[in-house]
């Protein structure tokens, strides 16, 4: 992959990435049914599994029919399946039309200049290792995401999700320098739009580094701010912005 996706992983590397915490998913399952999820107040194992299978099977069908899939989501008969069981058959479902399409194909997405099979293997190659943190969480232990591919989710959550942030008048104009891995973003929060520049900012409210692992976590509300970058309000500003767009 190319621009827009500088730090980009090949599509082999994502699927491997996808099938491996796919399968710790499936490992750890049956334990984890019962036990809250510390990121998602108010799930079970049981709701974050059922809601990963919807997600896999919601995405089939973009691809298999390049169009929004019509009807009430999740279907009727998804919730008739044991919990497992359906995180597998959806999977199955995904591999379906990822082993039957080319990543330049295209594929229904929400997002208005990417609508390709791609943007879902590089979308759910994220959306599965933070899910599988999730779930691990759940059972008191989480392993770290991979570096390569927490770089890319650092990236892909700034601009795929938060440039697209719904407009917020209580925005106050802060920047955050965010970096990583000798990498570098800037992120303007302005009430109609949040802007992103891949370099560092010497004038940003906040000044936030870490590890690829725990600034991904922090960005996504599942881990604290990496040590040894102090609170503030402009990075408490990004979390609450970054929180309606995700």
């Amino acid at each position: 992959m190319t621009a827009p996706y500088p730090y980009a992983l090949s599509f082999d590397r994502y699927r491997a990435l996808l099938d491996r915490d796919h399968a710790r998913m499936v490992e750890v399952a049956a334990a984890a049914l019962t036990a809250q999820v510390p990121a998602c107040p108010g799930w079970s194992g049981e709701d974050l599994i059922r809601h990963t299978a919807m997600v896999y099977l919601h995405k089939a069908e973009s691809i298999r029919t390049a169009a929004k899939p019509a009807g009430t989501w999740p279907p009727a008969e998804l919730a008739q399946l044991e919990p497992v069981h359906a995180l597998r058959q959806c999977y199955a479902r995904l591999m379906d039309q990822f082993d039957s399409h080319s990543p330049g194909d295209p594929a229904f997405t929400w997002v208005k200049d990417d609508q390709s099979v791609g943007f879902w293997i590089r979308r759910l190659a994220h959306e599965t290792s933070i899910h599988r943190y999730d779930l691990e969480s759940a059972l008191g232990t989480a392993s770290p995401i991979d570096p390569d591919l927490a770089v890319d989710g650092i990236d892909e959550v700034l601009t795929v999700m938060l440039v697209r942030s719904k407009p917020d008048d209580g925005a106050t104009g802060s920047t955050v320098t965010l970096r990583t891995a000798g990498l570098a973003w800037t992120v303007t929060i302005n009430p109609a739009v949040v802007t992103l520049e891949r370099l560092v900012s010497d004038r940003a409210d906040a000044q936030i580094s870490g590890k690829p692992t725990e600034l991904l976590l922090w960005l996504w509300g599942r881990g604290p701010l990496p040590e040894g970058a102090p609170p503030s309000d402009a990075a408490a500003e990004l979390r609450r912005r970054l929180a309606t767009a995700t």
